[in-house]
């Protein structure tokens, strides 16, 4: 390492000293410094379309190298990106979907109570709904059962999306490259014996949903547990989420699929026509 780079890294790290002692000042205990940072770089949006280091540096008490580096870091996940020609830095794809998601899933979450509960009422079993998160299945908001012996709310609980009804009907919107990405190996991790445990049986399974328009679940993501999935769309006709109509896989007859299809597909569709 020559003196010329011992020194530059020298400086680096003092830098790195003065930007510590001046947020440590203003800190509570317990915080990361780095994750504040950045979490504290990120609201500069909210005021400004677009920030430069040196804006960044001046607002936030650090130096050059580190805001230099804390926009790389967040470059390279695509949170923030350079224009080519000013050099200034703007919210990125990454940024920008997670806000419009958290938005879409506030807006469907509010929009589709009153679904849940009709769809409730009708078939006198639990409704949830859900979206997804990758290969996760995260349940934002159940209505009940009234009966005796039901299947409780899923409010907060993450499912494998591969083995659950709702899983299914959005995982069937994907083209073979996406699903590919999605589940790179072959072998998938089976939460019961009935769920699918490879992904070419994956596939066997999403074919039927997109034939049938919507998913079966019969004890693959829970013992004694069986569900009618479908799907939820926006006004371009993406799918946003999913209506998951769930019973004790007892009273989950083919009579019961039946008519559980019917009412959800018909739900459903008086939703996404409120999204639009």
């Amino acid at each position: 390492m020559s003196a010329e780079e011992r020194e530059a890294l020298e400086h680096t790290g003092d830098q790195d000293k003065q930007d510590k002692g001046a947020a440590a000042a203003d800190r509570p205990a317990g915080l990361i410094g780095a994750v504040d940072n950045v979490l504290r770089l990120l609201r500069l949006f909210e005021d400004r379309q677009v920030i430069r280091v040196n804006q960044v540096s001046r607002d936030m008490g650090l130096s050059r190298s580190t805001v230099h580096r804390l926009l790389s870091t967040l470059s390279y996940h695509e949170y923030v990106e350079q224009d080519a020609y000013s050099r200034a830095y703007r919210p990125g794809p990454a940024l920008v979907d997670i806000g419009l998601s958290v938005v879409r899933n506030m807006d469907i979450r509010a929009m589709a109570r009153s679904s849940l509960i009709e769809l409730r009422d009708f078939t006198d079993e639990t409704v949830h709904l859900a979206t997804r998160r990758g290969t996760e299945m995260l349940y934002v908001d159940s209505v009940e059962s009234e009966q005796t012996v039901r299947v409780s709310s899923r409010i907060g609980w993450s499912l494998p999306a591969h083995a659950t009804a709702a899983g299914k009907v959005l995982l069937a919107e994907l083209t073979e490259e996406q699903l590919t990405a999605l589940y790179p190996s072959e072998r998938l991790d089976a939460p019961t014996e009935r769920a699918a445990a490879t992904r070419t049986e994956l596939r066997g399974h999403l074919a039927v949903v997109r034939e049938q328009g919507y998913a079966v679940n019969h004890a693959e993501s829970e013992d004694e547990v069986s569900a009618v999935g479908v799907a939820v769309r926006d006004r371009y006709g993406q799918a946003i989420a999913a209506l998951v109509t769930t019973a004790p896989k007892s009273r989950a007859d083919a009579a019961w699929i039946a008519t559980t299809v019917q009412a959800s597909v018909r739900v459903a569709a008086e939703l996404t026509a409120r999204t639009g």
